[in-house]
């Protein structure tokens, strides 16, 4: 808020001292008092602003006599001479005063007006015509106190002056001979104090407003403009401030190293707007309970930093850590939304783990991978065995970047059969990496990863586009329908635009709807189950079929069969390696085939290598299987080759 012009001037002597430089007239007059004073009074004592334009007033008091000295000699009356001695007596008499009672008296200020306003008065009459040159004066004295005291004493100086230079011009016989002229000169008397205080006022408004951009401007270079939370340049200063100062009082630092788990699908999903927002809670929440001592920054994306001094060994840092997993990890409600954050932790003590922001950061986030990789709100203490997995862990994910720019993955075909004549009716689409040194790498390798970097949505997007290609070109050479099952992640479903994803494939591809079998886990139900409902209840509404895959090993598989609409159950393989030796896994596949046949379900039995597993499944009412008996993944020309001759076998 724009002060008034008063208190800006007075602030602005106040201030001048400190700041050491040349703001309004008053600082010039106490920087050259200074240097007199230091010859003349106490050089060992501070120097106050009213001694500095004491000062100042001696040497122009000196300056005039002088003058004055010299036309005395040139014969001109001896009183303006005596007059401007005495002003300079008066003048060290004054400076020798406020040098020993360095207190604001408000006397004193009326004093130097009314003097200086004399003195100049005195000398316009006396010098008749000639006294306007003294007009000067006048002005100096006005604007000269208002800049020194505020507005009040300015207009204090006004009065004063416009009476006295008034009377002047009538002593002097100067307002009757040209009254113009003095109207002129009075009026200049009145506009110029009150024009330089605007001038000032604008410019101490200016000066505000300039102060704020800078101080808004080093704020915006130090923190981060969507949380207001410190950032990267700040953190790299304040921990080099810190461990700078552990050094000297050989105490330790700990740095957290905080990752949100899974951001980016949050961000595919509800957009990137959702995703600033709940940065905003997030970045609130750790803040509101971190100790004043700790600093909370955010280095970019879903990574924040947590610099924690002052504590106990690793118990103190284990409390602050489990403060912040207590109050962050939990739901979050945006508008109709609900989402639950989990988050990963490194944690690295300095000097132990490192000297340096570099090092020590670099540990953290290698000690933050290695908690990821234990499942989601896990944190781990660094230690340097984490280097060497993590290392690799990091290496496989900037392979997987590689590959998803270079194209190396390709998609095999596993077939799904008929459990009596083993015709192929159905193929299950797998994801392959055509790794350039390692070969062909199955999805056990690098799925995990690819989920945890948001890398499955191009993967899968391109393994969906691929298959629905493929299914078209058995459509074209084989007499009979061959559904495509495909496998959807919890991050692909969890997309903002997968369900139009899936429309656009169907239609770029000429593939009917009810020929692609959408295969989903339990999984996809654990974050935000009934959005997955609804999702899936919009791809059931596109003619898409649904199938649930690893059926038996969740927790809550009849729940989700009752939630959710599906029209195949695939039994997992671990129910089907003991068949038909196991009594209990024979009774639990069992009651699974009855109930997908109660509910209209059709049932598939994964994992089928023997023929012992084949013949008791099929005796028990299976009718689809799926295993190595009948053929492992393969591309696409020799599945078609399957299909044909299976085809051909029972035609």
């Amino acid at each position: 808020m724009q002060q008034p012009a008063d208190a800006l001037a007075e602030s602005a002597v106040r201030e001048a001292p400190s700041r050491g430089g040349d703001r309004y007239w008053g600082n010039g007059a106490g920087a050259q008092g200074g240097f007199w004073q230091s010859l003349l009074l106490r050089p060992q004592r501070d120097i106050t602003e009213e001694q500095g334009q004491a000062v100042t007033r001696i040497v122009l008091a000196a300056l005039g006599t002088l003058l004055l000295f010299g036309a005395r000699q040139l014969g001109h009356s001896e009183l303006p001479f005596l007059l401007a001695l005495a002003y300079l007596l008066a003048s060290v008499l004054y400076l020798s005063f406020v040098s020993r009672h360095k207190q604001d008296y408000l006397w004193r200020r009326y004093l130097v007006i009314l003097l200086d306003l004399g003195v100049a008065s005195f000398l316009t009459a006396h010098f008749s015509a000639a006294g306007i040159a003294f007009y000067p004066l006048f002005l100096w004295v006005m604007i000269g106190n208002g800049l020194r005291y505020g507005q009040h004493y300015m207009q204090v100086a006004t009065l004063f002056g416009l009476i006295g230079f008034s009377t002047a011009m009538a002593s002097s016989g100067f307002l009757w001979t040209q009254p113009a002229t003095y109207i002129g000169l009075m009026t200049g008397l009145v506009l110029m104090p009150k024009f330089f205080m605007v001038m000032i006022e604008r410019l101490a408004s200016a000066n505000v407003e300039l102060e704020a951009q800078r101080d808004h401007a080093e704020f915006m270079a130090t923190h981060d403009v969507l949380t207001g939370l410190p950032n990267r340049a700040y953190l790299h200063t304040h921990v080099a401030q810190t461990l700078a100062r552990a050094r000297r009082t050989d105490s330790e630092v700990a740095i957290a190293f905080i990752d949100l788990d899974g951001f980016s699908s949050i961000n595919d999903s509800f957009g990137h707007e959702y995703g600033d927002y709940l940065l905003t809670l997030v970045a609130d929440a750790m803040q509101a309970v971190v100790r004043a001592s700790d600093t909370v920054s955010r280095l970019g994306g879903d990574e924040f930093v947590v610099v924690i001094e002052d504590f106990e060994g690793s118990t103190g840092v284990e409390r602050v850590i489990e403060r912040l997993f207590n109050c962050v990890g939990r739901y979050y409600s945006i508008g109709e939304y609900e989402t639950y954050v989990t988050w990963s932790c490194g944690v690295v003590v300095y000097p132990r783990d490192g000297d340096d922001i570099h090092t020590l950061l670099k540990h953290a986030d290698t000690a933050m991978y290695a908690a990821k990789s234990r499942g989601p709100n896990h944190y781990a203490f660094y230690d340097a065995a984490m280097s060497s997995a993590v290392g690799d862990l990091l290496a496989l994910r900037d392979e997987l970047r590689q590959a998803v720019q270079r194209e190396q993955f390709e998609v095999h075909f596993q077939p799904i059969v008929d459990a009596e004549d083993g015709r192929i009716v159905a193929a299950e689409a797998l994801v392959r990496w055509h790794h350039p040194e390692k070969g062909l790498l199955g999805p056990g390798g690098f799925i995990e990863v690819a989920e945890q970097s948001g890398l499955i949505n191009p993967i899968g997007e391109r393994v969906l586009r691929e298959a629905l290609r493929v299914a078209v070109r058995w459509q074209a050479q084989v007499d009979y329908p061959v559904s495509m099952h495909v496998n959807i992640s919890a991050h692909q479903l969890k997309q903002e635009g997968f369900v139009p994803q899936v429309q656009a494939l169907l239609a770029e591809s000429g593939l009917s709807p009810s020929l692609l079998d959408l295969e989903i886990t339990e999984s996809i139900l654990l974050e935000d189950a009934e959005r997955a409902e609804q999702l899936l209840a919009v791809l059931k509404g596109l003619g898409v079929k649904i199938a649930l895959d690893d059926f038996g090993t969740g927790f809550s598989s009849l729940s989700y069969l009752k939630r959710l609409p599906v029209d195949v159950i695939k039994i997992d393989k671990s129910f089907i390696d003991d068949i038909p030796h196991n009594a209990r896994d024979c009774a639990l596949v069992g009651a699974i085939l009855e109930l997908g046949e109660r509910l209209g379900n059709g049932v598939i039995a994964e994992g089928v290598e023997t023929a012992e597993q084949r013949a008791w499944l099929v005796s028990h009412g299976c009718r689809s299987l799926q295993g190595y008996l009948f053929s492992r993944p393969v591309a696409a020309e020799t599945f078609l080759q399957l299909a044909q001759q299976a085809f051909q076998k029972h035609t």
